[in-house]
């Protein structure tokens, strides 16, 4: 595009290049800003602007220049999220407290030491309980058939409590899955406690045996003892104090394992902490509400970036297409 270089018409910003075009051929010589000395006469010469496009410069330029197709687009896009919002189903939630203690101290739960922190321990542990097939499979067995929704538990803390929550398509259902998460919850803890009482009274069966021989033991040693007192000749004392010798390792073996049983029963079953373990509800399910408000305004926030991301893609792509056009 040739243009002369007096033309008040041509801006400066516009001139990207400067050459000269030799009459007499079609040879193209640019000029820089040094002076450049060419052997052709000056009527021969013919001066021309080359012109090159601006480069693209940012979004935040084309946010600018198309701001209203942006918000257009990102208006859609709230209309489009609210609108999907609205049609999906909502999620109902119900919850069930239960609590972890002992029959005779539900009442009081601090009347014996270290009562209040293992009944705290045991409700996180017993929380976790919901998670395990067996719990899920009863709770689905007492729903019909089939749970249609979702069980989690999870310890109050500071207290000898757990909440239940239950989540499904309907608020009826919701307090039915979690009256029926409780119970299966429930029948768990009592399994439980019934696998533990049987594995105390079966180390309290092997205690007795071993204190029954510690006893034995003793009663030997004792009699053995006065006969070697009573023995006269040294083969005697001899012979005797050979079974004194046997029936004592008896003795101390049976102690060890006396007392090494009587440690291991204390840890299964502990009468002055929990061990008439129980759980039980502490009322009636409750309706904790549903998802609805929570899912319209997760839909029109992903809808307001999403068009507005959509509008400033495509004003991107317009000022694109202008500045290869020019």
């Amino acid at each position: 595009m040739a243009k002369d270089l007096t033309d008040p018409a041509v801006e400066s910003d516009d001139v990207n290049d400067v050459a000269v075009r030799n009459g007499s051929s079609d040879s193209v010589e640019h000029l820089d800003d040094d002076a450049v000395e060419l052997d052709v006469p000056k009527e021969h010469l013919q001066t021309f602007v080359v012109r090159h496009s601006r480069p693209y410069e940012s979004p935040g330029r084309s946010a600018r220049n198309h701001w209203q197709l942006i918000t257009v687009f990102a208006l859609l896009g709230v209309l489009l999220g609210a609108a999907f919002a609205f049609v999906r189903s909502p999620t109902y939630t119900a919850e069930m407290r239960l609590v972890v203690g002992k029959t005779a101290q539900l009442s009081n739960l601090a009347s014996v030491p270290g009562l209040d922190a293992a009944g705290q321990s045991l409700a996180a542990s017993y929380s976790r309980l919901v998670d395990t097939d067996e719990v899920q499979a009863d709770t689905a067995k007492r729903m019909g058939g089939t749970l249609d929704g979702a069980l989690s538990a999870s310890p109050i803390p500071d207290s000898p409590v757990l909440r239940l929550d239950a989540t499904a398509p309907s608020e009826e259902r919701a307090l039915a899955l979690a009256k029926a998460g409780s119970q299966a919850l429930v029948a768990a803890v009592n399994k439980l406690n019934e696998q533990q009482n049987q594995s105390a009274k079966k180390i309290l069966d092997q205690f007795n045996a071993a204190n029954q021989i510690v006893i034995d033991t003793q009663a030997q040693l004792n009699q053995l003892q006065a006969t070697l007192a009573a023995q006269t000749t040294a083969a005697g004392a001899d012979q005797v104090q050979t079974q004194i010798n046997a029936a004592q390792a008896k003795h101390d073996t049976a102690k060890v394992e006396a007392d090494a049983l009587a440690d291991a029963y204390s840890g299964v079953y502990q009468p002055t902490a929990i061990n008439s373990q129980i759980i039980q509800s502490a009322g009636p399910p409750k309706d904790t509400g549903n998802n609805r408000r929570s899912t319209l305004e997760a839909g029109v926030l992903i809808g307001l970036v999403a068009g507005g991301l959509l509008g400033l893609g495509l004003a991107v792509w317009i000022d694109l297409r202008a500045r290869k056009a020019q």
